[in-house]
């Protein structure tokens, strides 16, 4: 399960928070995993939960409603994938931010990742830390960025 590889009390007072916590809405299939990822999310103060979707249409429907600043979202997703929903909201959202949560974070993934409109692929049972350490710069548009946590 992903909270077993996530080591949250190793070095708690390390992962600081942006200045300006970003809206997200955070998307993944399984609604187990959803909540834990919003539940540390929320108490680590790294973003604030603007909505949670389980599928890419939902993802669609969210943003278009609650225009977040950033999307958190898995990759591998029953029907409509991640990377075919991050394509998507990139056409019709091109300042939302999309960062995909993976296993594979290969260079071929990468720019699949990339040239789906994500602006970040983050290591999933890392995404804690990473997400974090990518939030403290701005993500632009056009680039995947790895973390160097990433494996």
């Amino acid at each position: 399960m992903l909270l077993a590889t996530v080591d949250l009390h190793r070095h708690p007072a390390k992962m600081a928070a942006p200045i300006a916590r970003k809206r997200a809405l955070v998307v993944d299939d399984s609604a187990t995993i959803l909540h834990a990822i919003c539940t540390l999310l929320e108490h680590h103060e790294i973003l604030e939960i603007a909505g949670r979707a389980e599928s890419g249409q939902e993802a669609i429907d969210a943003v278009i409603q609650l225009k977040p600043e950033l999307v958190v979202m898995d990759a591998d997703m029953p029907g409509m994938s991640g990377l075919r929903t991050a394509l998507l909201l990139s056409q019709m959202a091109p300042e939302t931010r999309i960062i995909l949560l993976s296993m594979d974070t290969s260079p071929q993934f990468r720019a699949a990742c990339a040239g789906c409109g994500a602006n970040a692929v983050i290591y999933k049972p890392k995404f804690l830390r990473e997400l974090s350490t990518l939030l403290q710069r701005p993500l632009r548009g056009g680039q995947v960025r790895r973390s160097r946590l990433s494996r």
